[in-house]
């Protein structure tokens, strides 16, 4: 299990807006490890969330470009084999330890990222099942 930063921004819904803030990434130097981009439908707006190995300069090129970051969380990215089943045995195990988890999503590599309200409760339980997962 790898740990990092989540950041969510509220990005408005129109064309080009998600080339010019994974633009500012890029343009830092920081490869994207994964992101979601959501429409919301309300307002024009969307949500655009990224996760990087450098989170601290990816937040640095995002405000200096004028964006604003709404959310930061800790998120956890997991290595998961590429089977049926495998992200339901995870979410068990999650459920069965009363974790709710945030914003969570697939990213390169057959990686997984996941957020919770109680990272430190996620963290313990990813580990517990890493053996499983063959980390």
């Amino acid at each position: 299990m790898e740990q990092t930063k989540e950041f969510a921004l509220t990005l408005d819904d129109r064309p080009g807006t998600l080339a010019k803030v994974t633009d500012a990434i890029g343009k830092a130097g920081i490869n994207i490890e994964g992101f979601c981009a959501v429409p919301s439908g309300k307002e024009g707006k969307g949500t655009f969330r990224v996760v990087t190995k450098d989170p601290a300069n990816t937040r640095k090129a995002l405000e200096a470009a004028g964006f604003k970051v709404q959310d930061e969380r800790d998120a956890a990215i997991i290595d998961v084999e590429d089977r049926p089943g495998t992200v339901a045995q995870i979410f068990r195990r999650l459920a069965q330890n009363e974790l709710n988890i945030g914003p969570t999503y697939s990213i390169t590599q057959n990686r997984v990222v996941i957020s919770a309200d109680d990272f430190s409760k996620l963290r313990e339980t990813l580990q517990e099942l890493a053996p499983a997962r063959r980390m």
